[in-house]
């Protein structure tokens, strides 16, 4: 089980990457908008790709402070980098080394810093998933040429309510597990769930609202990004489609099972916007150009501090 949980995200990449090219060489004429591309825009992607893992950095900061630890700005942009480098290749190894470093430089503990992180997902996914169901109901409201799907909704209320459930009621569902053997027996479930009772709530619960603004920050960001990459398309729909992206590209994140969400992300959109004139090979240039522009930014810094990283362990 251990060996197929590590190649079935790269058989799924396999698959992917296969289908890819076999499209490209079958729908060569979809592509032909690429000659559109030019180099003030990918330029301008970037940069956003840029601001947008200074927030990363932000979050990782407000981590190690709510540990009552101080970090240098730069030193957290460098870890966030390497973890994206690190998870492009291998899923979760970026864990293992942001794990690392926090335990050999900041003395925090792994399974404290696991639980903060679960929790900031929770504000990011509440925040994302609102936001996109309040601006889709106003582009229903407004637009009466595309019907949104109705599963869209229902998705993300679904997300939403079990977002607020979980932040606002996390004690007694906690509560309410630990009168479960099975579940006490498990150290590490068991350890996770009284640490979290041992915070002070409000404490607790006024760290995590401060992250809000950052999670808007973000959306709004990923929001220009794809809001430029359809502007290459000419799409008519393109800040309804752009909207869209970015709802499908944040929860892909969440629910990725491969490096970088790779297919993931194509999926969420492709159904998503189903009932778009939106071609496939538009969708894989959307998700594509991103990934590649996040890429030559957290690569160029995550190998120099890895180089770094390695001579300090020699």
């Amino acid at each position: 089980m251990k060996i197929l949980k590590k190649i079935f995200p790269f058989f799924i990449i396999s698959i992917f990457v296969v289908f890819i090219v076999n499209y490209y060489q079958n729908h060569k004429n979809d592509f032909l908008f690429l000659n559109n591309i030019s180099f003030i825009n990918i330029f301008t992607i970037i940069i956003l790709c840029f601001f947008y893992l200074i927030t990363e950095t932000v979050i990782l900061k407000k981590i190690i402070k709510f540990y009552d630890k101080k970090s240098k700005f730069n030193d957290c942009f460098l870890v966030i980098c390497t973890t994206y480098l690190c998870n492009t290749f291998i899923q979760f190894s970026g864990l293992g080394y942001r794990a690392y470093y926090l335990k050999k430089n900041k003395n925090i503990d792994i399974n404290k810093f696991i639980l903060l992180s679960l929790f900031i997902i929770l504000v990011e996914l509440l925040t994302f998933a609102l936001l996109s169901f309040i601006f889709l109901i106003i582009f229903d409201i407004l637009n009466k040429d595309i019907k949104i799907y109705s599963f869209i909704y229902t998705f993300l209320t679904c997300i939403i309510c079990a977002s607020l459930i979980s932040i606002f009621y996390n004690r007694k569902i906690i509560n309410f597990l630990l009168k479960f053997n099975f579940i006490t027996n498990i150290k590490f479930i068991s350890f996770i769930l009284n640490y979290f009772l041992s915070f002070d709530l409000k404490k607790f619960k006024l760290f995590f609202f401060k992250f809000i603004y950052l999670f808007i920050l973000q959306f709004i960001i990923l929001f220009i990004i794809f809001l430029m990459c359809t502007g290459v398309l000419e799409l008519n729909n393109s800040i309804l489609f752009s909207l869209i992206v970015t709802m499908s590209t944040d929860l892909s994140f969440v629910f990725t099972i491969t490096p970088y969400a790779i297919g993931i992300s194509e999926t969420f959109i492709f159904f998503s916007s189903n009932n778009f004139d939106i071609k496939l090979s538009e969708i894989l240039y959307i998700t594509n150009i991103f990934r590649l522009s996040m890429f030559l930014v957290y690569s160029f810094f995550g190998f120099i501090n890895l180089y770094w990283f390695s001579k300090k362990i020699i």
